[in-house]
């Protein structure tokens, strides 16, 4: 069970509490007219035809049917089922260099804050489609499997760091092998890898070990970032701004390998893109995934809350009406209609 509307039932539980404060003191006021004051004789002729059972009644509905408006107002939701959902899309895996040179800032902000800002770019303009993360450096692993959720995604894309990976490294051979395994051999709808990546590789053997783990029914495509003039990669945490040294001291300077990038990208009969300055790389590979071919896509996700805020309101309703038709006298009710 949760509300909607938590502030505005807390807002009505504080007017109905103001409420009984006053009809409390309003109470005390009226007793005064009490046996000890009065003949008791005197009261009951004066008030002989007022039914004070059916007084405290009315107002106990009246106050009922203010808690009931209170939990109608907060927008009272209960229940979660899971249901099967069908929709038409392709599956996509970005896959995403999180190495100590992607903290570069040649790109501005740096390479990785691009690359995030990029993603999430992407991601509100699909529908339909499901998306996989995969990040590594010097090892990987599936950071988001296949999903529906983008609101997860981009929640999962925020939390994307170089930091993420203690191992030093980027093995991108390994990265794409754990990319293509994500994605589902028995589905038929079209599958896409996009991967994101500076391209310094430090394995000998990647291009031959991509050739033999890739499909022929996954798509690579390529976004370069970073710049071919290369760049010093700063050391984050520290007070004043240093960059990386390699163990002879000497200052690490990292280069886009665009050639490297650009022979992944054929082998994968996919795109090369570039990330370059201020450019937006977003639009171009929307375009690449509007042009992929549609398939059903069968998933799950979870409903939303039911809403049961009718409930309560109904129940304020029937006592309001109880209380209004609800003599105060010693008349019987039926009187009231005739």
């Amino acid at each position: 069970m949760i509300f909607e509307n938590t502030t505005l039932a807390i807002i009505s539980i504080f007017i109905i509490f103001i409420v009984l404060v006053f009809g409390y003191s309003q109470n005390k006021s009226n007793a005064i007219f009490g046996e000890n004051n009065f003949n008791p004789n005197f009261l009951n002729s004066l008030f002989k035809y007022g039914n004070f059972s059916f007084i405290r009644f009315k107002r106990i509905l009246i106050y009922s049917s203010f808690f009931m408006l209170a939990f109608s107002i907060s927008g009272l939701k209960m229940g979660t089922t899971v249901k099967p959902v069908e929709r038409k899309g392709i599956d996509i895996v970005f896959c995403v260099d999180v190495s100590r040179s992607m903290d570069a800032e040649d790109i501005k902000p740096s390479r990785i804050d691009k690359v995030k800002f990029e993603i999430n770019k992407i991601i509100n303009e699909l529908s339909g489609d499901r998306i996989g993360i995969v990040v590594f450096s010097g090892s990987n692993f599936l950071y988001l499997p296949l999903t529906m959720d983008y609101d997860a995604a981009k929640l999962f894309v925020k939390s994307i760091d170089t930091d993420m990976i203690s191992l030093n490294g980027t093995a991108i051979a390994q990265a794409l092998d754990t990319s293509i395994t994500s994605l589902s051999k028995d589905d038929k709808q079209e599958k896409m890898i996009f991967l994101f990546s500076d391209g310094e590789d430090h394995s000998n053997d990647s291009i031959e070990a991509i050739k033999s783990q890739l499909t022929d029914d996954v798509t690579i495509h390529v976004i370069g970032v970073g710049s071919t003039g290369g760049s010093l990669i700063p050391i984050k945490d520290n007070e004043s701004k240093t960059f990386l040294k390699d163990s002879s001291g000497e200052l690490v300077m990292t280069k886009l390998d665009e050639k490297f990038l650009i022979n992944i990208s054929e082998i994968g009969k996919g795109n090369f893109l570039r990330v370059s300055g201020n450019e937006s790389i977003s639009d171009p590979i929307i375009n690449i995934i509007n042009t992929g071919e549609e398939s059903l896509i069968s998933s799950y996700e979870f409903s939303d809350y039911d809403y049961k805020y009718q409930y309560p309101l109904f129940f304020a309703i029937i006592f309001l009406f109880v209380s209004y038709i609800l003599p105060t006298g010693n008349r019987r009710i039926w009187k009231y209609f005739w």
